[in-house]
């Protein structure tokens, strides 16, 4: 589950950010931005990651099954190659 918070920002045409102040009359919204000239009041979402202990834990079993998976595959196919390897020695010979 990922959380997110509205975060607003005053900025100016010279490019300037940040919020000197604020003002809030009625439905209408003026800020002054930290370089002193009037700006738009701009709002952006920003979203947070969630680090709770909801995730789940490391699964070793599961984990020493692919492992074994891999091991018996890598020496399965060894020993599939060296048998390929003295049936070509033997045609090569013969």
């Amino acid at each position: 589950m990922s959380l997110g918070i509205d975060v607003a920002a005053c900025v100016s045409s010279s490019g300037a950010s940040g919020v000197g102040a604020v003002g809030i009359s009625g439905h209408s919204v003026a800020c002054t931005a930290s370089d002193g000239t009037q700006g738009t009041l701009g709002v952006m979402h920003m979203a947070l990651v969630d680090n709770s202990a909801e995730t789940t834990p490391f699964d070793y079993t599961q984990a020493a099954g692919f492992w074994g998976l891999a091991f018996c595959f890598v020496v399965g196919l060894y020993f599939v190659t060296r048998g390929i390897g003295a049936l070509v020695e033997f045609i090569r010979r013969g």
